[in-house]
């Protein structure tokens, strides 16, 4: 029988409006499965190497061999792991905007995070007019708007919020909160999910962890408090803008280091009660799942903290897929795989055709075959635009990653450019911007690096 995606737009409509009367029969008789449920799950700078999994992959090189996220990592066993998955322009608004569109920053306008987005070239609102209850929870972000677009339902909060009793904005009304901000926005989304039980649902869960002005819910105010946390290895190897001002003596026992671990465990608590909460529903075979982070984070690599620059601690993220009736259990890809795939991949799975032109692609094809057989990305183009809430700390970066190597420009720097060979050099400490030996290398990724922001200028409808 085939999967509910495969159906011809008709069935499609037809299935949707027996699913809302709980009759999963099609005009001929035959059951048809249901529309799949769409839950993502999105971070705030979580780092791809942040996870338990990565962590004992790592072995001997891990610099977090203490770190435990049992959950995410049950989510992992279940579905598929990204090795190389990676966003194009490392900040939150701008990132979101482009899970949401599948555009690029100045494709979908997105550039800082101060600016309201307010497109209906989204998954979310194509969804909502084809059947599905759609919901937003947690952190949006988007300077101060207060709207979501495309979605039906939203309990949020404003800007970054606070971990502690955060205020929420409940469909429209201002609403206060007690206790832990990740606590809440999961209790919001699990009571969305009980009432939608029995007819579609997209759901977008915005996890505040592990922001800066990192407060751990109390039960794990303590929590690896008694470790410490090596050195990075690029910690001296310190960023170009950075040499002027490099870092004093590494501090082992920083608090605010240990506290971004300490706030991860209580999100990773609370993607448990989501995924308790579909297995109880007996929901979990028919919901499509994406957990990923809206950007990685540097803790202490090249003297840095923050992201928005474009080594690999920045760009990188985990990104985990799980949908039973489609993807193989406890299996990984090692395919350049983009925060800009997102919307296709959605779409795809839910049996939709994209209504305007995006830039990413559909992960579907690429999980239903063997590795190597369907023909993939080699290259993409990462940027990031000068903040003007930030001026004297932000500017703009451009980048291409390949599979192999890194080459990056500073437009108002050019005498920060960098060109890493990530084979032999994977903490990106040997610029080979002016080795004869990468001459040929250079001038190739420079006509890539074109080429790509060519192609990232899609306007956005």
């Amino acid at each position: 029988m085939p999967s509910f995606p495969s159906l011809p737009r008709s069935l499609l409509a037809a299935a949707l409006a027996a699913f809302s009367t709980g009759n999963l029969v099609s005009a001929a008789a035959s059951p048809v499965i249901r529309p799949p449920n769409v839950l993502v799950l999105v971070s705030d700078d979580h780092r791809h190497d942040a996870l338990g999994v990565v962590q004992r992959e790592l072995g001997a090189q891990a610099n977090y061999p203490f770190l435990k996220t049992p959950q995410l990592d049950r989510l992992a066993a279940s579905g598929t792991r990204f090795r190389n998955a990676f966003v194009t322009h490392s900040l939150c608004s701008p990132s979101r905007a482009t899970m949401l569109t599948g555009l690029h920053s100045r494709a979908h306008g997105i550039t800082h995070n101060d600016q309201p987005f307010n497109s209906t070239a989204t998954w979310p609102a194509l969804l909502a007019a084809q059947g599905w209850r759609t919901g937003y929870f947690g952190k949006f972000h988007m300077g101060t708007q207060r709207h979501r677009p495309g979605f039906q339902e939203s309990a949020t909060f404003i800007g970054q919020g606070v971990y502690t009793d955060c205020p929420f904005v409940i469909n429209g009304v201002d609403t206060p909160t007690t206790g832990w901000v990740d606590d809440v926005t999961t209790s919001y989304a699990i009571d969305y999910i009980r009432r939608h039980r029995d007819t579609p649902f997209a759901m977008f869960v915005g996890f505040k962890t592990p922001h800066d002005k990192r407060t751990p819910a109390p039960r794990h105010a303590s929590l690896y408090g008694d470790l410490t946390l090596p050195e990075p290895t690029s910690f001296r190897d310190v960023a170009p803008w950075r040499r002027q001002n490099p870092p004093g003596p590494w501090n082992p026992k920083n608090p605010d280091r240990l506290a971004y671990f300490q706030t991860i465990a209580g999100m990773d608590e609370n993607i448990g009660r989501l995924l308790d909460t579909l297995d109880e529903l007996h929901l979990t075979e028919d919901t499509l799942i994406i957990y990923a982070a809206d950007n990685g984070y540097y803790l202490g690599e090249h003297g840095l903290g923050d992201k928005r620059t474009a080594y690999e601690e920045s760009i990188r993220i985990p990104f985990l897929l799980r949908y039973p009736r489609r993807v193989p259990a406890a299996s990984v890809r090692h395919e350049l795989v983009l925060n800009l795939d997102f919307a296709s991949t959605i779409l795809d799975y839910c049996g939709l055709a994209s209504t305007w032109k995006q830039s990413g692609r559909s992960l579907a094809p690429l999980l239903a075959a063997a590795p190597g057989t369907v023909p993939w990305r080699s290259a993409f183009l990462y940027e990031n635009l000068e903040d003007p809430a930030y001026p004297k700390v932000t500017f703009d970066v451009l980048a291409v990653r390949t599979l192999t190597h890194k080459y990056v420009e500073h437009p108002a720097h050019p005498d920060w450019t960098q060109l890493f060979d990530l084979r032999a050099d994977p903490h990106e400490m040997h610029n080979l911007v002016s080795d004869p030996a990468a001459a040929s290398t250079l001038a190739e990724l420079r006509t890539e690096l074109a080429r790509q922001r060519a192609a990232a200028a899609t306007p956005s409808p």
